[in-house]
C-alpha cells in the first residue's frame, strides 16, 4: 500500500515533459532620422557682403553688399559677415546702422555687444522700381567705424525674370525695286543703198554759126 502511494506521488510530481518556450521579446530599435526628416533652421551660410575689422598689420575693409533683386513692396534681406582678425582678441561691437536712400534699414539680427565673427542681418523694402544704393556702418568698441556700400534693385514684375522686354521695331517697308532684265539688242540690218548713175546732161542743140 505504501509503495503504491509513493508511485502515485511520483507520477503527480513528474509534470509535463514538454518545456514551455519563452515568449518572444519585442525589441524596438531607436529610429534614426534621415537628413531629409531633420529640419534645420540654420542659415545656409550664404552672405551678401563682408566687413573686416582690421588688425595690427591690416587695415579695416569692407566689400560691397549686393542685395537680391526684389519686387517693389517686398523686402530685400542682406546678410553681412563681420570678420575679426586672426591675431589678438577682438572686442564686442558697439553698434551698427544702415541707410538706403535716406531711410533706415531694419536690423533683423544685430551684432551689437557680440564678439566677432558674427552676422548682421537687415531688411529694406523698396517703394519704387529701379536701382538703389546705401551703406551699412558698424561701430567698434573703440569708436572706430567701418562702412560698406549697399547696392540693390527693385522691379515691377517678376524679380527672377532676367529677360529684357521685347521692344517692337516698326516695320519699314522698302519699295520694291524691279531689277531690269538683261536687254537684248538685235543687230540692225543695214538697208541696201542703191546708187543711181548720174543722168547725163541733155545735148544742147548746136549753136548756128553766122558768117
Amino acid at each position: 500500500m505504501l509503495a503504491a502511494l509513493v508511485a502515485t506521488a511520483g507520477c503527480g510530481d513528474g509534470g509535463s515533459d514538454e518545456e514551455t518556450s519563452p515568449e518572444p521579446v519585442e525589441t524596438t530599435s531607436a529610429g534614426t532620422t534621415t537628413p531629409e526628416e531633420s529640419e534645420t533652421t540654420e542659415d545656409d551660410g550664404e552672405t551678401n557682403g563682408e566687413i573686416f575689422l582690421g588688425s595690427d598689420s591690416e587695415e579695416p575693409s569692407a566689400s560691397a553688399i549686393e542685395l537680391p533683386r526684389t519686387k517693389v513692396g517686398e523686402p530685400a534681406r542682406g546678410v553681412v559677415e563681420v570678420k575679426a582678425p586672426d591675431d589678438g582678441t577682438p572686442e564686442p561691437l558697439r553698434d551698427e546702422q544702415g541707410t538706403i536712400g535716406g531711410e533706415d534699414v531694419e536690423i533683423v539680427q544685430s551684432c551689437a555687444g557680440e564678439v566677432p565673427p558674427c552676422n548682421v542681418v537687415f531688411e529694406f523694402t523698396p517703394t519704387v522700381a529701379g536701382p538703389y544704393t546705401g551703406e551699412l556702418t558698424v561701430t567698434l568698441a573703440d569708436g572706430a567705424t567701418v562702412t560698406a556700400a549697399i547696392h540693390g534693385e527693385a522691379v515691377e514684375g517678376d524679380p527672377t525674370d532676367t529677360e529684357t522686354p521685347d521692344t517692337e521695331t516698326p516695320d519699314t517697308e522698302t519699295p520694291d525695286t524691279e531689277t531690269p532684265g538683261p536687254t537684248t539688242s538685235e543687230p540692225v540690218t543695214p538697208e541696201p543703198v542703191t546708187t543711181e548713175p548720174p543722168t547725163p546732161p541733155e545735148d544742147e542743140p548746136p549753136t548756128p554759126q553766122t558768117t
